[in-house]
């Protein structure tokens, strides 16, 4: 099994000339607040205007405790202009109460138009598919048409592609990036089913990994420069510009995808013992 970093390089070195293809997707985690962060609020929605572009909204981690007018504009425009925007909610690995998750979820659709949810502390054991198979659901059953990003932050058991669109199956230190090896399965999936988070990287680091993601079959990655516990997801990366323009010439070849039947099953067995499991 290759290093991710062995296929993120061979894939930088033959950049794309063309977009008019599928490109690789920035999946920004926008955490800066938009009412004192004007100007980057301002540049994610002029980027959205011209390629593809999913933004993850963190009011108050979480949805906070009520509307905000500074959110509300900003995710009006960036949605205008093409892009979408992805509602944070933390789940502290299946920990968290479910019905407090479900709530804070309907508060977000309550307060805010957003295109789905990014379901941060994805557990990658099997054991908690029913946690995360029930969150799904409730969130399908709110609206068909949301999508889930679910992370992990590392590889999960296969099941985890029933419940969610897309896992990011990697968010780490730049200096770790080659302590990562795809699972097994990920080429029998499309790249947008995969997506990588990337922080305290240089700009060669990000031309090499945005460049490559292609290659290495993920559709959906962010790179910066911010460093964790420090300024991460606070700000863009000094490298935007060229960030956007990488992204943008990254090209994806699509995958034909397993026969979903066999799987959907085991989800939906997986579902219906959680939900009738005898509870303390």
């Amino acid at each position: 099994m290759k290093p991710l970093i062995h296929l993120l390089m061979l894939g930088a070195g033959a950049l794309a000339t063309s977009s008019a293809a599928q490109a690789v997707e920035l999946l920004v985690p926008a955490y800066f607040y938009p009412g004192t962060h004007t100007a980057e609020w301002q540049q994610l929605t002029d980027t959205a205007a011209r390629q593809p572009l999913s933004v993850i909204i963190n009011p108050d981690n979480g949805v906070g405790d009520a509307v905000d007018a500074s959110h509300t504009s900003a995710i009006n425009a960036l949605r205008a202009a093409g892009g979408k925007v992805y509602a944070y909610v933390g789940t502290d690995w299946a920990a968290r109460s479910f019905a407090e998750v479900t709530q804070e979820i309907d508060r977000y659709l309550d307060w805010y138009a957003v295109d789905g949810f990014f379901v941060d502390e994805v557990s990658e054991y099997a054991k908690d598919l029913g946690y995360f198979t029930a969150l799904g659901h409730h969130v399908r059953t709110a609206n068909p048409a949301l999508g889930l990003i679910g992370n992990p932050g590392t590889p999960t058991d296969i099941s985890y592609l029933d419940i969610f669109d897309t896992l990011v199956i990697f968010e780490e230190f730049a200096h770790n990036l080659d302590q990562f090896a795809a699972p097994p399965y990920q080429h029998q999936f499309d790249a947008a089913r995969f997506g990588l988070l990337l922080h305290g990287a240089d700009t060669g680091t990000m031309a090499t990994v945005i460049g490559g993601a292609a290659a290495a079959n993920v559709g959906y990655a962010f790179v910066t420069d911010g460093v964790h516990n420090h300024n991460l997801w606070q700000t863009l990366p000094s490298y935007w510009d060229a960030e956007t323009l990488a992204a943008r010439q990254a090209i994806l070849t699509p995958v034909p995808e397993p026969a979903p039947a066999a799987m959907l099953l085991g989800g939906l067995a997986v579902l219906s013992a959680w939900r009738y499991r005898k509870r303390p």
